[in-house]
């Protein structure tokens, strides 16, 4: 009797996204081997599949999958290029990301076959494109609350643009309905393809964030829209790797302007990619809970104090605002301990904790290294609403924000404007907000936040009075009311 025997495959990275991509490969092919760069894992098995070095590719001689996320796809690609693979033989395994589903994208966009698709059954408002106005259509790869802001704000001021959404994520809907003409969704490479294909010329694609997906489409988007703006995420400058930032210059190269939030990330960005000097400016999200921080919000946040069951002599220390291990929790809870029995008795340590997903064991090490701290402590993992962090951010005494990097925390410009004192790592690109007159506390080095923490405890009536010149300055700077027109003049200007 005929079987049909499946082609055998080779997988390269063994992470999560492998992982969870695993199944759906099995389904399909018949899987030679895994490939990693963790000598630990080389000569074990995962699910019964032996594990090698890269070296080891160089034996194989069929299709390479390559699952890991986008961050690594770029160099191992390159690595497999550069050992004699053809591009025809190099996969990226997309593993599932809000609604977009789990394929196999070909190396270049020119061998992907885009699927058909009617524009106005992608489209989850279900309307015909029309030519109203000013088009704007922003990008976003994912599920952000910066495109809600975004489009929220700046439609509310500016009712004379129109715009639109493209990502992959159905939950926009909810919430933008009533701002956006359109919400398209994409389920896979193949789909978006389709879509980008049948989109009418646009005045202008704004993407948040420079995203490899975008880089992978760049010639089509550059056909589709008049001006192409891009926006510099933390993320995509300074915890890219090397390879990702040379591919992502192809499409910085077809960009009209390039935005950020910091003067230190415009430097940055310049040394990085020193011919989009001329096209790089300053234009920062503006922060909607600033809105709810009124005397309201003042009284549900004593509230707030009694149910978290917090005693009104005690201060209160926000340890970075989410889940991410790039906050450095647990170096922050080693120093911490470090602090004075006197003062670690009027102190209780609050650790925002409700995203990112998918992070309940590293909370865990955080709730550890917390029972041995000797310091009062609460994590919350519940999330919260706009509402909800402004009441947060008002009960608070001070933020201890020390992560890896950063471009701009909202968190930390709320907190500052409800007049309460930052500590932040003097490696963050903060200075600029020293330089337009506000206060916070900086510290070189991890050992240095215990004596930070004691020193606004003893002093709190002279950090407070510090910290009041905060307020005007942060409007200014960060309410929509002033960041909606310089979004304004990214796409009219």
């Amino acid at each position: 009797m005929m079987t049909n025997k499946k082609e055998q495959i080779v997988l390269y990275g063994l992470g999560n996204a492998g992982r969870s991509m695993l199944p759906y490969l099995r389904e399909r092919f018949e899987i030679a081997f895994w490939v990693d760069g963790n000598p630990s894992l080389w000569g074990t098995e995962y699910e019964g599949i032996s594990i090698r070095s890269p070296e080891s590719v160089s034996e194989y001689d069929g299709r390479i999958i390559v699952t890991t996320t986008d961050a690594f796809f770029v160099e191992i690609s390159d690595f497999l290029l550069k050992s004699g693979f053809e591009k025809n033989a190099v996969f990226r395994g997309q593993h599932c990301v809000f609604d977009q589903r789990e394929e196999l994208v070909p190396y270049e966009v020119g061998m992907l076959e885009p699927k058909k698709v009617v524009l106005k059954k992608c489209d989850l408002l279900k309307r015909d494109e029309e030519r109203n106005g000013c088009k704007v259509m922003v990008f976003c790869g994912f599920y952000s609350s910066y495109v809600n802001q975004v489009v929220r704000n700046c439609k509310i001021r500016m009712p004379d643009i129109h715009f639109s959404i493209l990502s992959n994520a159905e939950a926009y809907l909810d919430e933008m309905r009533e701002y956006a003409d359109h919400i398209y969704v994409y389920h896979s490479y193949a789909e978006l393809y389709g879509i980008l294909s049948e989109l009418p010329q646009y005045d202008v694609f704004q993407m948040l964030w420079i995203e490899n997906i975008w880089v992978y489409f760049r010639e089509l988007i550059r056909k589709k829209c008049r001006r192409l703006n891009l926006c510099v995420g933390g993320s995509d400058l300074y915890r890219a790797r090397d390879a990702e930032r040379i591919y992502k210059k192809s499409l910085i190269d077809m960009a009209d302007t390039v935005s950020a939030e910091t003067d230190a990330t415009i430097c940055a960005f310049v040394k990085a990619y020193p011919s989009a000097a001329e096209k790089i400016r300053w234009v920062n999200f503006g922060i909607e809970t600033l809105e709810y921080m009124d005397q309201d919000c003042f009284i549900r946040a004593r509230e707030k104090r009694r149910s978290m069951d917090i005693p009104d002599d005690r201060m209160v220390i926000l340890c970075g605002y989410n889940a991410g291990e790039a906050h450095q929790h647990l170096e922050m809870i080693r120093a911490l301990k470090t602090i004075d029995e006197t003062i670690k008795r009027k102190i209780v340590l609050v650790f925002p904790m409700t995203y990112p997903k998918e992070q309940d064991d590293y909370i865990e090490k955080v709730r550890t290294e917390l029972n041995d701290c000797g310091i009062s402590y609460r994590i919350l993992t519940d999330y919260m609403n706009q509402q909800a962090m402004a009441v947060l951010e008002m009960m608070s005494d001070a933020l201890i924000t020390v992560q890896k990097t950063d471009q701009l925390s909202s968190t930390m410009l709320e907190i500052m404007y409800a007049g309460k004192t930052v500590i932040a790592g003097s490696w963050l690109p903060y200075e600029n907000l020293r330089e337009k007159g506000i206060f916070f506390v900086s510290v070189d080095e991890m050992d240095n936040v215990a004596e930070s923490v004691s020193e606004i405890v003893v002093n709190d009536k002279v950090y407070r009075e510090k910290c009041a010149v905060n307020k005007d300055i942060v409007y200014a700077l960060s309410s929509w009311n002033t960041a909606a027109d310089r979004w304004r003049g990214l796409w009219t200007d």
